[in-house]
C-alpha cells in the first residue's frame, strides 16, 4: 500500500476524548488494536503531565471492552519501567524501578493493562532506544554533531546499550501480531536489537558522515561541565551537556531483548546497512525536514 492510499484509514482524534475513541472504532471495527500514543519525553517532574500515558491508555482500555471484534490488544509501554545498576534485568514482568516520571507513567500503564480484565488476547512491548527514517530528534542533534565533528565522548569504557532500529522494530511487532495467542498472550517483550557497546554505534555513524574516528575527552571535564550545564539550565540557559545527559553517555542501559530475538528474529542485524539507510532516509525523502542537512546536501 502506498503513503497516499493509507489517508483513506486515517482518523483524527486524541486519546484523552472517550466519545471520539468509539467513533474510531465504530467506523473501522478493528480486531487488532496496537496503542502508541503517547507522551514520551523525559522534560517533566510532575506525573499529571504524563496524562496521556495513564488516563489516556485507561480510556483505550475501557474502549477495547466495549468492542468484540478485537481480538489482541497490543499496548506500548519503555524499557524506562526499568532501570537498574546493579540488576540490570527485572525479576519478572512487573518488576518496576523507573528512574524518571515518564517510565512512572507507563509502569502505571502497564498496571492498569494488567488489571483490565480484558476479553481479548493482550501483550506489552517496551521498545528500546529507537533510531532509524523517521526518528525526527536524532538528525537535528546527535547525527548533526558527529556530522559536524563537534561530539566528544567523555570516556574509552565502553558503555552497552540497546537500540532498536524502527525497521526491526516493526518487523518485531509484526512477528507478534501473527503469532498463535498462547505464545502472546498476557505477555511482555522488549523491542530491538541485541545489546550492544554504545562506542560501535556511534563509530559506525561517524565512519559513513565523516570518514574518521570518534574524538574523546577525560570523564573529569566532562562531568564538570555537567555541573556547569546543570547551572544554566536552571536559569534557562540552553547548554549541550548537563548531568543527566552525562551519565546517559557513560552508563551501561541494556534492555532483555533475548526472548523477543529468540522468538521472533531481526529483520536486519548489519549495523552498517541500517545506518546507510537511514542517512540514505535523510539526504532524499527526508531531506527538507532538517535545515541543517539541506544545507549540506540539497544547497551544495
Amino acid at each position: 500500500m502506498t503513503k497516499s492510499n493509507q489517508k483513506q484509514y486515517w482518523f483524527e482524534g486524541n486519546i484523552m476524548d472517550k466519545k471520539r475513541l468509539q467513533e474510531a472504532f465504530c467506523k473501522y471495527r478493528p480486531t487488532v488494536v496496537i496503542h502508541l500514543a503517547a507522551r514520551t519525553d523525559t522534560a517533566s517532574e510532575i506525573i499529571e503531565d504524563y496524562i496521556e500515558n495513564t488516563k489516556g491508555s485507561e480510556n483505550i482500555l475501557e474502549t477495547i471492552k466495549l468492542f468484540p471484534c478485537v481480538k489482541l490488544c497490543i499496548m506500548t509501554s519503555t524499557q524506562y519501567v526499568y532501570k537498574d545498576k546493579y540488576v540490570p534485568y527485572p525479576s519478572k514482568d512487573d518488576c518496576y524501578r523507573p528512574h524518571t516520571i515518564y517510565g512512572k507513567s507507563k509502569a502505571i500503564m502497564e498496571e492498569s493493562v494488567r488489571h483490565a480484565n480484558l476479553p481479548c488476547a493482550w501483550t506489552i512491548v517496551r521498545p528500546a532506544n529507537v533510531w532509524g527514517p523517521w526518528h525526527l530528534r536524532y538528525p537535528n542533534q546527535l547525527l548533526k554533531y558527529l556530522d559536524m565533528g563537534i561530539y566528544l565522548h567523555p570516556t574509552k569504557r565502553p558503555a552497552v546499550r540497546t537500540y532498536a532500529y524502527v525497521k526491526n522494530l516493526v518487523f518485531q511487532l509484526n512477528e507478534i501480531i501473527n503469532s498463535d495467542f498462547d505464545v502472546i498472550d498476557k505477555q511482555t517483550f522488549y523491542l530491538g536489537d541485541r545489546p550492544v557497546s554504545s562506542k560501535i554505534w556511534l563509530e559506525e555513524w561517524i565512519k559513513q558522515l565523516r570518514r574518521s574516528k570518534m574524538h574523546y575527552i577525560p570523564s573529569y571535564v566532562m562531568a564538570i561541565g555537567a555541573l556547569l550545564g546543570d547551572v544554566l539550565k536552571k536559569c534557562g540557559i540552553s547548554f549541550p551537556i548537563y548531568s543527566t545527559r552525562y551519565h546517559n553517555m557513560i552508563e551501561d542501559y541494556y534492555a532483555n531483548t533475548n526472548k523477543t530475538v529468540e522468538l521472533f528474529g531481526i529483520r536486519n542485524e548489519n549495523l552498517s546497512d541500517n545506518v546507510k539507510e537511514t542517512i540514505d532516509w535523510i539526504k532524499g525523502e527526508a531531506i527538507d525536514l532538517f535545515p541543517y542537512w539541506k544545507n549540506k546536501y540539497k544547497n551544495n
